[in-house]
C-alpha cells in the first residue's frame, strides 16, 4: 500500500473493512478508455456507484453497456474510495470524516448464480423491505443487468474524529 502521510489518522482494518462494507456510495474511479473525452485517453473517470460487500470482495450493478463499462473492459484496475461521514469541525476550521480507500481489479461476473446472489446481497442493503418475491424479479433482469467484482488488492482506512 501506498504510504500514508497522517498515519496518526490511519483507521484499524477491521474497522475500515465495516466502513467499506456499510457505506450507502462510493466513488470508484478508474482509467478513461474514450479519447472523445475532455481530458482523452488514459484520464481519470471516476464514478459514483452503490456497493455491496460480499465474500471479501466488493459488488456493484449497472448497464451492461456505457462509459464505465467500456472503460473496465479496457483496464480493470481501479480504485474506490467510501466516505462514511463527513462533518464540519468549525472550531478546528476542519471536518471530521471517516473515509476508506481501496485499491481492487475489477472483473465482470458472469456466472449467474454469482450475480443473482450479489444482486440479493444489493436489495438485502438498500431495499430490504422489499425481499418477498426477489428471486423472481432478479430472474427477470438478470441478462439485461450486469455485475461487477472488485478483488481487492488493498486497502486503508483514515479519520479525523472531532477535537
Amino acid at each position: 500500500m501506498v504510504p500514508m502521510r497522517r498515519s496518526d489518522r490511519r483507521m484499524e482494518q477491521d474497522e475500515a473493512y465495516t466502513l467499506l462494507r456499510t457505506c450507502s456510495w462510493a466513488t470508484l474511479s478508474m482509467v478513461n478508455a474514450r479519447s472523445e473525452s475532455p481530458l482523452g485517453l488514459g484520464s481519470p473517470y471516476a464514478i459514483p456507484i452503490s456497493p455491496v460487500e460480499w465474500k471479501g470482495s466488493v459488488y456493484f450493478h449497472c448497464a451492461k453497456a456505457g462509459h464505465k463499462i467500456d472503460n473496465l473492459k479496457a483496464d480493470g484496475r481501479v480504485c474506490l474510495t467510501c466516505v462514511g461521514h463527513a462533518l464540519p469541525d468549525e472550531l478546528a476550521l476542519s471536518v471530521a470524516y471517516a473515509s476508506v480507500v481501496v485499491f481492487a481489479e475489477a472483473k465482470e461476473v458472469k456466472d449467474e448464480q454469482e450475480k443473482t446472489q450479489v444482486l440479493l446481497e444489493v436489495c438485502k442493503k438498500f431495499a430490504p423491505s422489499q425481499m418477498d418475491g426477489m428471486e423472481k424479479y432478479i430472474a427477470t433482469m438478470l441478462l439485461q443487468t450486469a455485475v461487477w467484482k472488485l478483488e481487492i488488492a488493498g486497502y486503508s482506512g483514515k479519520q479525523r474524529k472531532f477535537e
